[in-house]
């Protein structure tokens, strides 16, 4: 296989990654609405003995939220850092386009 048809086939893989992404972060959503909607209707201040549980319970939920949202955004910029060697790897042999956005970690923070 020529090296243009590893690439394509890079690019290829890639795309499908996105569209499997995708689809779990659909059904997350979809997960997270019913579990929205159970909560607001089903939790209330007599299900917990104290105002302490009452707080508690939410902030789990709501860490376990982050952690899947930062777990997917570190995922993601892998993805992208690897799409920009590639790219920039293919850019640079044709002498253009986007080899000079390489460092470029799409705004990750530390």
């Amino acid at each position: 296989m020529s090296r243009e048809g590893s690439y394509i086939q890079i690019l290829q893989s890639a795309a499908q990654m996105q569209v499997s992404i995708a689809s779990i972060l659909e059904s997350k959503a979809a997960e997270a609405e019913k579990s929205r909607a159970w909560i607001t209707h089903h939790l209330n201040a007599a299900h917990f003995a104290s105002h302490t549980e009452q707080v508690q319970q939410p902030l789990e939920i709501h860490e376990g939220l982050l952690e899947l949202i930062d777990a997917m955004t570190k995922m993601e910029l892998a993805l992208g850092r690897h799409l920009q060697i590639l790219v920039g790897e293919t850019d640079n042999e044709n002498g253009g386009g986007m080899g000079h956005f390489q460092g470029f970690d799409g705004g990750a923070m530390g």
